[in-house]
């Protein structure tokens, strides 16, 4: 029998798909079939990203303890803790350009847990190094050297049609030159900032329930890309091709740049887990 699970934090390299279910992490090809689980972890384990080569899959876990960034290879493996934070605020963003380091932002040595900056650190370990961003705990490198940040850019849809003062903001350095500005203000909660193509994608709830938009790096041609009505889209993240995100428990991929069909298809996901975590317990 073929059960589902519920899937989350989605993570997409060419046509291999990265998920969490079970609070482990599992993969299945991008066009769907039986999921293969990657780690049988004893802690939560999210925000998986896999390096733009495909090679290696970056995550957070609170296997020890704190929540860290762990490495491991994409096909399977043991995992290599890389970071020694001891908070429980960190998480993956992301991986360099060039692919060498992870990308997380932590809100480690900051006076309140909230008060997240970015940093990263070699794929091997060694010393984080600070990124020059300023508060952020999302970023998007796009093709010419332009860079977006997202600030409060926690789910949306965790506090569905927020309004308030810490509403998700994307900034964006389109010259590469260190300068941020907002990219586009909307009445809405943004997040999950990426780069298709020269276009800047995002998930924003200014309509009522949280969809993929995207403009132009100046701010410019808002445009739709999904149309959820009961469900927000949650979670996004690319690979710079295809876009991979959740709604309802389900996964689905978008893939902006193929003009014949412009939307997101979900994926089949054959889940066949022994389901641990409902095993009767004796203490």
């Amino acid at each position: 029998m073929t059960l589902a699970g519920y899937y989350r934090f989605p993570a997409i390299c060419g046509s291999q798909l990265v998920f969490v279910c079970e609070d482990d992490l599992w993969t299945v090809p991008d066009e769907g079939g039986v999921a293969r689980r990657l780690t049988a972890n004893l802690g939560d384990v999210t925000y998986p990203a896999l390096s733009p080569d495909g090679q290696f899959l970056a995550f957070t876990s609170q296997e020890e303890g704190p929540t860290e960034v762990y490495v491991m290879e994409a096909a399977g493996g043991p995992a290599r803790r890389i970071t020694f934070l001891g908070v429980n605020t960190t998480q993956v963003a992301g991986w360099t350009a060039d692919g060498e380091s992870v990308v997380f932002a932590t809100g480690s040595g900051q006076p309140f847990a909230s008060n997240l900056k970015l940093w990263q650190v070699h794929r091997d370990g060694g010393q984080p190094q600070s990124l020059p961003y300023g508060p952020a705990q999302n970023v998007a490198y796009g093709p010419n050297g332009q860079v977006v940040i997202g600030r409060h850019t926690r789910d949306p849809a965790r506090w569905k049609r927020y309004r308030g003062g810490t509403c998700g903001q994307l900034w964006i350095d389109a010259a590469g030159t260190g300068e941020f500005e907002r990219l586009v203000d909307l009445a809405g909660n943004l997040a999950s900032p990426m780069f298709v193509g020269d276009r800047v994608y995002f998930i924003s709830d200014h309509e009522g329930v949280g969809n993929i938009y995207s403009t132009a790096v100046d701010g410019t041609d808002l445009t739709r890309h999904t149309d959820h009505e009961e469900y927000f889209a949650r979670q996004a993240s690319s690979d710079g091709r295809r876009i991979a995100y959740m709604a309802g428990g389900d996964l689905y991929l978008l893939d902006p740049e193929n003009a014949g069909d412009s939307s997101a298809q979900r994926v089949p996901i054959e889940w066949r887990s022994s389901r641990p975590q409902c095993h009767r317990k004796f203490v």
